[in-house]
């Protein structure tokens, strides 16, 4: 049995041949199943689009390509149909559309790429951050607070829940962290984060996550996050990097001993 509507992918695009029995307003759900389930395997290629078998209006032929750009990621680059007045027409306006598109496209790739730059040129600037070199802030942070810091950051205070504080080297809270504290921002996996009360609801260290278990459960296996593993004993505590996880331990002696972050720096 013949089909209605059938795609075909050739050297120079695609052949979209359509039955000239049916109306257009039947075939037009079953063009738009085919180019859905054909997404994948055409990609994001510029095409020249040739359609066969019935002479197409205007309109039709713009709802074609509507459903085109609407189903795939496929760039038009030209549009060939059995009316050449129309095809005039409608390449006219593709031209000018992709003109739009191209120059959109290069003005987001100069400022992504001038931002990155920006980017580059902070972080090397903050080669010299390590623990001999911190701001200290004086006073709590209460929730919708944050604050900020190039290099360590010292905290004289509490970090409340709905607070927040990041930090290019080490976070040090004189007080109770029970809000949202992140260090090595720039990629320093040594950094860590110190509390006297150490409650918080959410740690970041470099590209490492652990998350309070009192949020909603998360299947790290699938993030790749780490789930910080608290201990019970009283006093300062210190979360750090180890073996790829968030750990929270006791900020003590054999800590500042083993610390890369304090101890490796020149």
């Amino acid at each position: 049995m013949e089909q209605n509507v059938t795609i075909k992918g050739v050297k120079s695009g695609i052949v979209l041949k359509l039955n000239e029995g049916p109306s257009f307003d039947e075939l037009l759900p079953q063009i738009s199943g085919k180019f859905e389930s054909a997404a994948s395997f055409f990609g994001t290629s510029r095409i020249v689009l040739k359609v066969e078998g019935r002479n197409l209006s205007e309109e039709e032929t713009g709802k074609i390509l509507d459903v085109i750009k609407e189903k795939t990621k496929l760039r038009i680059n030209a549009v060939i149909t059995e009316n050449k007045e129309l095809d005039e027409k409608l390449n006219e306006g593709i031209k000018k559309e992709n003109a739009v598109s191209d120059a959109e496209k290069d003005k987001k790739i100069d400022e992504l790429t001038e931002e990155n730059q920006k980017l580059k040129e902070k972080i090397s600037s903050l080669t010299g951050v390590d623990g001999r070199n911190a701001e200290i802030h004086i006073g709590s942070l209460r929730s919708g607070m944050s604050y900020e810091a190039e290099q360590s950051l010292i905290i004289l205070g509490d970090v409340k829940n709905g607070a927040s504080v990041s930090a290019g080297g080490s976070v040090f809270v004189i007080g109770t962290l029970t809000g949202i504290a992140g260090a090595g921002v720039y990629g320093d996996s040594t950094a860590f984060v110190m509390a006297l009360n150490m409650d918080p609801l959410q740690i970041r260290i470099a590209d490492s996550l652990a998350i309070s278990e009192d949020q909603d459960p998360v299947d790290f296996s699938k993030t790749g996050l780490s789930n910080s593993v608290r201990h019970v004993d009283n006093g300062p505590e210190v979360a750090e990097i180890t073996d790829g996880h968030i750990i929270i331990k006791p900020y003590d002696r054999e800590f500042l001993e083993n610390c890369a972050f304090l101890n490796d720096k020149s």
